[in-house]
């Protein structure tokens, strides 16, 4: 083989690869793109190859990903708001219920009507809806109780 020969051989073989390399790149960048599966490598391959030959497909992709993320999102934002709805009506049931048993109490406190009964309510419910009151009637029944118990007068 002559020199001339080797050079065009050189030549022909650059101009081969020039040409395949191309292909490659575009290959590689595809194979990347959808082994990641992800919108933003479908875009990041569309931007870098926006006539390669898998454009089409990595449009579609990208639209499929992107409502895939969009939906996956909204499920996630229904279950956040879901869990603090609960938690909301958790507390307000918490509150109810502590209504009724403040409630019950008191109505346990009245019908037996004693000092006792009405400060083991205010044990309970320090600053309960009818604590003024509770503490009204122990003062009451209190200086009634002790006025009683006093000697009478000769």
């Amino acid at each position: 083989m002559t020199g001339s020969r080797k050079v065009l051989l050189v030549i022909v073989a650059l101009a081969l690869l020039a040409d395949f390399l191309p292909v490659t790149r575009d290959e590689l960048s595809w194979w990347w793109a959808e082994s990641h599966d992800h919108s933003s490598d479908y875009l990041r391959y569309l931007s870098d190859r926006p006539h390669g030959r898998h454009a089409v497909q990595a449009a579609v992709l990208n639209v499929l990903r992107q409502q895939a993320e969009t939906k996956r999102t909204l499920i996630r934002q229904a279950y956040q708001q879901a869990a603090a709805t609960n938690s909301e009506a958790e507390a307000a049931y918490r509150k109810e219920q502590r209504q009724w048993q403040e409630a019950f109490f008191w109505k346990r406190a009245t019908v037996s009507n004693t000092v006792d009964s009405y400060k083991a309510y205010l044990q309970q419910y320090p600053s309960g809806q009818h604590a003024a009151q509770a503490r009204r009637l122990v003062e009451t029944l209190g200086r009634g109780a002790s006025s009683a118990n006093s000697p009478a007068p000769p």
